[in-house]
């Protein structure tokens, strides 16, 4: 599609870098998405500061911060991911971009220091889609990807 900038945009990322893989990028972002997801909830903020760039591990650790000044748990599980799709991709320097939309269902619950959960439901599964941006230097040796923007489609 000669028009389409998504498709302009991942062909550019593959002349920049031509270990570049859709397939490949996407498997790995499902990955990445699992496990940014369950660190989330866990607080586990180790695990997050290797993925995601400062600016978005500064807000999730801004949120997992009050969470635990709250004494509150936030119990999230990934029943599964729906689809995982490109929706933009572009190169602008040295850096690659690539957005995706990530529809999963998910039951996340979030408890009081009691236990008591004030909000969501242990039996509730819910639909959630994400747009998620990752980025790479392509000139880089580092293979992985980084998390540069989490939002939710308006």
């Amino acid at each position: 599609k000669a028009n389409d900038p998504t498709a302009m945009g991942l062909l550019e990322i593959s002349k920049a870098d031509p270990q570049f893989s859709t397939s490949d990028f996407l498997k790995g972002a499902r990955g990445a998405f699992e496990l940014i997801v369950k660190a989330y909830s866990d607080g586990d903020e180790k695990t997050l500061k290797n993925l995601l760039n400062d600016e978005v591990f500064e807000n999730f650790s801004t949120v997992i911060s009050e969470r635990k000044g709250a004494k509150q748990v936030l119990e999230t599980a990934i029943i599964g991911i729906k689809s995982a799709d490109i929706v933009d991709a572009r190169i602008d320097g040295r850096t690659a971009f690539v957005g995706i939309e990530i529809i999963s269902e998910q039951i996340n619950v979030l408890r009081d220091k009691d236990g008591v959960a004030i909000e969501g439901d242990d039996n509730q599964i819910t639909e959630v889609t994400d747009l998620w941006t990752f980025a790479r230097n392509v000139r880089a040796r580092n293979p992985n990807w980084i998390l540069v923007e989490t939002r939710s489609p308006d």
